[in-house]
């Protein structure tokens, strides 16, 4: 891993520093990839600081992360009940939404969320 990391980001940053010297390199990977990286730049910060390389996690593990902790401050609002009471949803998928345990069904609840939030606030300037 370390082997194949130093080849990678020296041809990356070969490639980087001539098209933009100022410019940092910027590796994005998923969860597990992520972790190991960041061990590798904290052991090694001489040749992959954050002064050379800015490591990150992929969008779909950012949305993962973010719809979870959505789910942690939405747990036990009533959030799913309502969602359940108007069919839109049924109460497993809910609770498994609120984990973020699948990212699509997650994500469309939490739209058709704001979307009717959206119209209720129409709704209300229009009175």
């Amino acid at each position: 891993m370390l082997i194949f990391m130093q080849t990678c980001d020296n041809n990356r940053y070969q490639a980087v520093t001539k098209v933009n010297p100022a410019q940092v390199t910027v590796a994005t990977g998923d969860q597990p990839v992520y972790a190991i990286a960041k061990q590798i730049q904290w052991l090694m910060p001489d040749m992959y600081g954050e002064d050379k390389l800015v490591v990150m996690m992929g969008g779909l593990h950012i949305e993962m992360a973010t719809i979870a902790m959505l789910g942690t401050w939405l747990n036990g609002s009533g959030w799913i009940e309502v969602l359940v009471n108007c069919g839109v949803t049924t109460q497993g998928r809910g609770n498994a939404a609120l984990k973020c345990f699948h990212v699509k069904r997650a994500r469309y609840l939490h739209q058709v969320t704001t979307v009717a939030l959206n119209i209720l606030l129409q709704r209300s300037w229009k009175i």
